[in-house]
């Protein structure tokens, strides 16, 4: 039986980086624990207000 899962670990400025430039989403992803959780959202909500500040 084939995984179709791979279990990661990226930098949060890595991470910022591939939100920033649209090449990963909130849906392309689950978070595993509640601490990594809170951090994308906090990746996610900061990403959002810069772009409305462009």
């Amino acid at each position: 039986m084939e995984n179709n899962l791979v279990h990661i670990a990226l930098s949060v400025h890595t991470l910022a980086s591939l939100i920033e430039s649209e090449c990963i989403h909130a849906v392309d992803f689950k978070c595993l624990d509640i601490d990594s959780k809170k951090t994308v959202w906090k990746l996610f909500l900061s990403t959002v207000k810069l772009t409305k500040k462009e």
